[in-house]
């Protein structure tokens, strides 16, 4: 066979491979993601985050929304892997930073329990606290 012959066949296989690679990977957005950033996101973006009263008292006095982890914000958010604490048992803690819809910087520490052995938190995740740009200074919501 000469060389164009074998670069047709070549040509059609390399087609065909690209054609099942985009049908697998790229048609359908709703697969879960491979990557530890994305699976984190993504049980977090379709998890309620538990947030402590303390908490819910600071971002009221900070003037921000107790429903700010909408799926808009969840879309946009960074997972920092080296100020993380993904070695923590029983359930890991990761530092999350991202915008409000006000343009504020916010970083959330965020404990998720997707996965924990023998534990009754499995399945839940807890807002352990967040950090602001100019935060205000006159809550009275306790230390």
């Amino acid at each position: 066979m000469n060389f164009a012959g074998r670069l047709k066949y070549y040509l059609l296989g390399f087609g065909l491979g690209c054609v099942i690679v985009w049908a697998t990977l790229y048609r359908n957005h709703d697969r879960p993601s491979w990557l530890p950033k994305g699976r984190i996101v993504e049980f977090l973006e379709k998890t309620d985050v538990i947030v402590s009263e303390q908490l819910k008292c600071k971002l009221t006095c900070n003037n921000i929304p107790l429903d700010f982890m909408n799926k808009a914000f969840w879309n946009e958010v960074e997972v920092d892997f080296e100020k993380s604490a993904t070695k923590r048992k029983p359930c890991p803690e990761y530092y999350i930073t991202g915008t409000l819809a006000n343009n504020q910087k916010i970083v959330l520490y965020i404990e998720n329990c997707e996965l924990c052995e023998n534990c009754s938190q499995e399945g839940t995740a807890t807002l352990r606290n967040f950090e602001i740009e100019n935060p205000s200074t006159n809550c009275e919501c306790g230390n």
